[in-house]
C-alpha cells in the first residue's frame, strides 16, 4: 500500500508542476467542460486514495472509472448546454458532495489507524 501511495504522491506533484510551468490556455468557450472534467478526474482520485486506504484498490476499475466519470460529467455539460439548460451547477453539485464525501472517509480512516 504504501509504495502504491507513494506513486501516486509523485505523480501528483509532477504532474501539477508540469502543468504550473507549461502554458496551455483553454478557449472560454470550453471553461465549463474542463472545470467538470478537473473535479470530476480529482473526486474519482480521491475515490482511489479512499479504496487504497481500505485495501480495497483495484487499478483497472480505477482506470475505469476515471475515464468513465470524467466522460459522463462532460457529457452532462455539453447536452445541458446543448439544451439551454444550467445541468453545469448539478454536476458541479454532485460531483463537489462525492468529493468531500470521500475525503472525510479518508479522514477518518488515517485517524482510526
Amino acid at each position: 500500500m504504501n509504495k502504491i501511495f507513494v506513486l501516486c504522491v509523485i505523480a501528483g506533484l509532477l504532474g501539477g508542476v508540469a502543468g504550473y510551468f507549461v502554458p496551455v490556455v483553454i478557449p472560454a468557450e470550453y471553461n465549463k467542460l474542463f472545470s467538470v472534467a478537473i473535479l470530476a478526474g480529482m473526486e474519482t482520485v480521491f475515490n482511489g486514495i479512499k479504496m487504497l486506504i481500505k485495501d480495497r484498490f483495484n487499478s483497472r476499475l480505477f482506470i475505469c472509472n476515471f475515464f468513465v466519470n470524467v466522460f459522463i460529467a462532460v457529457a452532462f455539460v455539453f447536452v445541458g448546454d446543448s439544451l439551454g439548460l444550467d445541468l453545469y451547477y448539478v454536476v458541479l453539485l454532485a460531483l463537489g458532495f462525492r468529493l468531500l464525501q470521500d475525503l472525510d472517509i479518508i479522514k477518518l480512516c488515517l485517524f482510526n489507524k
